[in-house]
């Protein structure tokens, strides 16, 4: 794949998932709020439906920002998609009534690459549902501090830094 604009990153650049190149680290999750990571999930796969029905009913345009983030989730579910294995874990923890659980996952270094790109974009998406362009209501206050906190411990660890836990409210 080469430079693509619309994605603000070269997918080429990234080593092949499993390569020496892209060594897997651990990362800590401490102090996972279990149920506002659901409703982290959920909300963000509004935004994504949405996303992609605009896509699918207005000419493409390369530079908005349905469309980018679209190619950055196909582009992060194609490379990474068995790093959400443990969403499957989170919600067991759930049915068996836990509210906060202690993640170890395993990702590949290049996640660090992208990370910043996906906080960024989902912050621009945000603003798109403030000023009435999408549907979704933005993200609540406490979505936005679980994603940030999320993206930023996979970033930081990734960089070699100490896991931190969630610092909001886990209720």
């Amino acid at each position: 794949m080469t430079s693509d604009p619309a994605v603000g990153y070269d997918e080429s650049d990234l080593p092949e998932p499993g390569s020496p190149d892209d060594p897997n680290v651990e990362i800590h999750l401490l102090d996972y709020p279990l149920q506002l990571g659901v409703r982290a999930s959920q909300h963000y796969d509004e935004v994504f439906r949405e996303f992609a029905l605009l896509a699918a009913s207005t000419p493409a345009d390369p530079d908005a920002i349905p469309t980018r983030l679209l190619r950055l989730v196909d582009a992060l579910g194609r490379r990474y998609a068995s790093q959400h294995e443990h969403e499957a874990e989170r919600d067991q923890a759930l049915a068996r009534g836990e509210t906060v659980r202690d993640f170890t996952l395993t990702m590949p270094t290049s996640v660090a690459k992208v990370g910043g790109l996906l906080d960024a974009m989902l912050d621009e998406t945000d603003q798109f549902c403030r000023d009435g362009v999408l549907l979704t209501l933005e993200a609540p206050a406490d979505v936005v501090t679980f994603r940030r906190w999320y993206l930023r411990a996979l970033i930081e660890q990734l960089d070699g830094a100490a896991p931190a836990p969630f610092p909001g409210d886990t209720r």
